[in-house]
């Protein structure tokens, strides 16, 4: 053997050596400083003076207003806008996350997992609490927050004489798991080198070259592994050019569905009856891109004809620009009036029903039950349920707004985001907050690429083809494309916090 492949196996051997070694000591380390820095932290808390919004249960937020802490089972989104406000908040990912306390955070604590080996399921996770895991008979806990052992050390064959400290009886099974993996690994690297595999090769002379570092291999996850599977299937059975060009575009495709999966689930449902099973089966997968694949293999296990219809309305909405001229050539302006009774009491509609501004100190308004009573918004009292049309809604400079569209049915009264535009499943809108601009629909958002300020947001509405778009009224930019099954008549509606916003007049171009 050269003396650089035996310098390399030694690097290696001593690099695994050394990192078992660095755990347990770090492990050891960790718990002491962990147990000090725990210390200080609570040294440090006793310090903080508690403030008027603590004393209410609610926390201080950046702009220095009181604002309520999510409940329990949401994380935190963002802050709110006013003092007694609620804060913006989402719900945990059943199964998967949870939140057992009122709190700030904006990420949801990981559900724990039972070790089948030696755990039962005694609760399952919920978005309010953790899993709960009891031990199987003949395994118990040595304390609470460590897992499932045997009872007895006899049951082993282990016998941990007395006086000898813990962690050295703990790097006794550790001393032989090293020693088992020190020869794995020689082992590995000698057969792989007399069969001139990785990490060692040939050149084109013959000669044995050091390639690639073993402990640098990562395989990343394909999600469309599974699809291509089933495309390279249909490809050895089928010349059909359909299956190339589904070869090609899958990541497109899988993407287009992600985005907007219930949209072309409906619209392939009018060409081609998609069976009730397959809708219900849909519905109960929380995993946006999960539910893509779950379509994508469906549809390439039907038959050619689907998987061609389904790249016609891809492509048909790719050019999202075209789209928007063809809207606006077919479609008809109009100057929906805001509806005073639907509107905050911090909100103040003009006299022609044009204008929504925010006030600080509001005049009261009697009670009425389409209020709005949390959050600072407004829904027009025209509605749409058929045809194409289009409004445009001055901004200015407002920095903080929504602008998009509502059924009836919103919720008006909840104290919690369930009320508010774009977090919910009968709201769509663009949000925009301090210079940064999202769309939003039932608490999912994707970030626009804007190129300047906006100043005057523009709406287009094909109601019967199912498409909502919003664009940049000055330079006729498109910014999004919602496709939505409509299942309700929509209203124009607007949110705004610390500013106005305006529905153009029709006669104004």
């Amino acid at each position: 053997m050269q003396p650089k492949q035996v310098a390399a196996m030694g690097l290696i051997s001593g690099i695994i050596f050394f990192t078992f070694i660095s755990m347990g000591g770090e492990a050891s380390l960790s718990s002491r400083l962990g147990y000090k820095r725990s210390a200080f932290q609570e040294e440090s808390l006793t310090e903080v003076e508690h403030n008027e919004c603590e004393d209410k249960g609610q926390y201080r937020s950046v702009k220095g207003f009181c604002c309520y802490l999510c409940p329990a089972g949401n994380k935190w989104l963002d802050d709110c806008f006013s003092d007694d406000g609620q804060s913006f908040c989402t719900s945990c990912m059943p199964g998967k996350s949870y939140m057992d306390v009122a709190n700030r955070d904006p990420q949801c604590k990981k559900c724990s997992t039972c070790n089948i080996l030696y755990e039962d399921v005694q609760r399952y996770c919920t978005v309010t609490c953790d899993t709960v895991c009891q031990c199987k008979d003949g395994y118990s806990r040595p304390h609470p927050l460590q897992p499932c052992g045997v009872t007895s050390n006899t049951e082993k064959n282990i016998t941990i004489p007395t006086g000898i400290p813990t962690g050295i009886v703990i790097t006794i099974p550790t001393g032989i798991v090293i020693f088992i993996v020190l020869v794995a690994v020689v082992a590995l690297l000698i057969y792989r080198k007399k069969k001139c595999l990785y990490p060692f090769g040939t050149d084109d002379s013959g000669n044995v070259t050091e390639t690639v570092p073993l402990l640098n291999v990562e395989v990343p996850k394909d999600v469309l592994k599974e699809p291509r599977m089933l495309i390279d299937k249909r490809m050895k059975s089928s010349n059909a050019e359909v299956w190339r060009q589904f070869h090609e575009l899958l990541p497109e495709v899988h993407k287009s569905i992600s985005e907007n999966t219930f949209y072309f689930l409906y619209e392939m449902d009018k060409k081609y009856n998609v069976p009730i099973p397959v809708y219900w089966n849909v519905y109960e997968i929380t995993d946006i891109s999960a539910r893509a694949i779950y379509i994508l293999n469906y549809f390439i296990d039907e038959r050619e004809e689907m998987c061609q219809g389904l790249l016609e309305m891809i492509r048909a909405g790719q050019n999202k620009q075209t789209q928007l001229q063809t809207l606006l050539d077919s479609a008809v302006k109009c100057s929906p009036t805001l509806n005073r009774n639907t509107a905050q009491k911090e909100l103040n509609i003009s006299d022609d029903g044009k204008t929504a501004e925010w006030l600080k100190s509001p005049p009261d308004k009697p009670d009425h039950p389409d209020r709005f009573k949390y959050w600072s918004q407004v829904l027009s009292s025209e509605s749409f349920s058929k045809g194409c049309h289009f409004w445009v809604v001055n901004v200015g400079d407002v920095e903080n707004l929504r602008v998009g569209v509502s059924y009836q049915s919103i919720l008006r009264k909840e104290q919690d985001s369930a009320c508010l535009m774009g977090f919910n499943s009968r709201s769509w809108c663009l949000w925009k907050h301090e210079n940064k601009y999202k769309a939003w629909h039932d608490q999912h958002s994707t970030e626009l690429q804007v190129g300047e300020h906006l100043r005057r947001i523009g709406v287009g509405l094909d109601y019967d083809k199912r498409v909502l778009l919003f664009y940049n009224a000055d330079n006729y930019e498109h910014l999004h494309t919602f496709y939505v099954h409509f299942s309700e008549p929509l209203h124009v509606a607007l949110w705004v916090w610390h500013g106005f916003l305006t529905i153009e007049p029709v006669n104004n171009d």
